[in-house]
């Protein structure tokens, strides 16, 4: 009968394989440890930031109101017999002719749609061959019997005004924020869909959701057959809130403007990590299939971020932080992206190739302003070399208040839309005649 091995064998083989049990005991309390851990993202520091110059009033320019007393005006963009198309968030698509009238009576006016918050009438974009293809598509949150949810559609144009509507994408999660809303067509002739993570940052990096996503379509709806994944609409993944889409023209490269962690701050995500408060909103170059971290990478991180994660931690980052894009600019202090806008027209020359980005804001120093990032090294085009800060004081005395929607006039001209009525904080407040659509152009001399 087996009686077990006598003490003294079991003490002579613990003395002689000590030094595998003993580290074998470490890993295994190291292992206890992690599962202990409560999670945190992996977050690292500022992009090194180019000069930077405030310029309350930008000199050699004038800035006119071409149209007032609009609401929310979320965003912009010229037809090819000069007619300006807009968007306000309330669900109105609006038309300012070319002799720059606001027609009193909407484009059309979308029924059913859910507005609260940053919820409701976003992004507009005309088919790249209207008005040979009448179709005027847009993002919006609609209100279901079963709740709201965001979706993309096209409108035909017939007459002159709105016509019937063509769903292409449906049942996008819509919460009250993180709703992204950007859509604009690219060089490839696609349609590039911005989205928020919904307030739930895991949806980001699940690829089967498309929260938190750059998506690309066809004109009709369908899922071009060289997305990164096959019958997937997801082009990027990895985003908290795409605001801003924006092509450079000579290198045809795709820029993002993604809002930063500043709710998940407030709501305790960031609690440990005081940093994060200061480098929250991104420029990002976008790749087919790239990955740009959220929620589990934060800001631009090294190794030595990584280091720091895992040894004082006890856990390594859920997404493969190398494999994560770098952002091009990580701003300090916040500035949320409203819209992005590559230069490219005659009428002021000095600024072609340069990107504006407008900045909605909530009063903090140097926020609400149009941002000027140039591109001047032409050894490496994608480098921001200098930032001009408009129509802001240092202090954050903004001149027109929270600035959204943008594009290039057939003149040349700059136009930029407000958001002032939304309901967020203002460094000045509405004024009579908020939201209004601004015109910036050379000083007539």
């Amino acid at each position: 009968m087996h009686r077990g091995l006598p003490g003294s064998v079991v003490w002579r083989l613990f003395r002689s394989w000590w030094w595998l049990a003993l580290p074998a005991m470490m890993i295994a309390g190291f292992v206890g440890l992690l599962a202990l851990r409560q999670y945190r993202p992996l977050v690292g520091g500022p992009t090194p930031m180019p000069p930077e110059r405030y310029l309350p009033s930008p000199p050699g320019l004038s800035v006119e109101s071409i149209a007032t007393d609009l609401e929310i005006v979320w965003a912009l963009q010229f037809a090819p017999d000069r007619r300006l198309f807009l968007t306000e968030r309330p669900g109105r698509i609006r038309v300012i002719s070319p002799e720059g009238r606001l027609d009193a009576q909407p484009w059309k006016t979308l029924d059913h749609v859910h507005h609260e918050q940053e919820a409701g009438l976003m992004g507009l974009a005309l088919h790249p061959n209207f008005p040979r293809e009448p179709w005027v598509y847009v993002m919006y949150t609609a209100q279901k019997k079963n709740g709201s949810f965001n979706r993309v559609s096209r409108i035909r144009e017939v007459n002159g005004r709105g016509g019937e509507e063509q769903i292409l994408l449906d049942g996008l999660v819509a919460p009250g924020a993180h709703n992204g809303g950007r859509i604009r067509f690219g060089p490839d002739g696609m349609l590039y869909v911005g989205t928020g993570d919904a307030w739930d940052p895991n949806r980001a990096q699940n690829l089967q959701d498309r929260a938190g996503k750059i998506l690309r379509l066809t004109p009709e709806g369908n899922v071009p057959a060289d997305n990164p994944w096959s019958g997937n609409p997801v082009w990027a993944l990895g985003f908290r809130n795409v605001q801003a889409l924006a092509w450079q023209p000579r290198t045809g490269v795709l820029f993002a403007g993604v809002h930063g962690p500043s709710g998940e701050i407030e709501v305790g995500r960031f609690r440990e990590e005081p940093k994060a408060v200061y480098f929250l909103d991104r420029l990002d170059i976008v790749k087919k299939g790239g990955n740009y971290g959220w929620p589990e990478v934060v800001g631009r991180v090294g190794i030595q971020d990584y280091l720091a994660h895992v040894l004082f931690r006890l856990r390594p980052p859920r997404t493969t932080w190398f494999r994560t894009e770098t952002p091009v600019l990580v701003f300090s202090p916040a500035a949320p992206p409203g819209d992005l806008l590559f230069y490219d027209a005659a009428l002021m020359p000095d600024f072609r190739g340069d990107l504006f980005l407008s900045v909605l804001g909530f009063g903090a120093a140097g926020a609400q302003t149009l941002m000027r990032i140039r591109f001047a090294d032409a050894s490496n085009p994608l480098q921001p070399t200098s930032i001009e800060r408009w129509f802001n004081e240092k202090s954050g005395n903004a001149v027109y208040g929270r600035l959204r929607a943008m594009t290039v006039g057939p003149d040349g001209a700059i136009y930029i839309g407000t958001s002032n009525r939304d309901g967020r904080e203002l460094s000045r407040g509405p004024r009579p005649g908020d939201d209004r659509v601004l015109r910036i152009a050379p000083i007539r001399r």
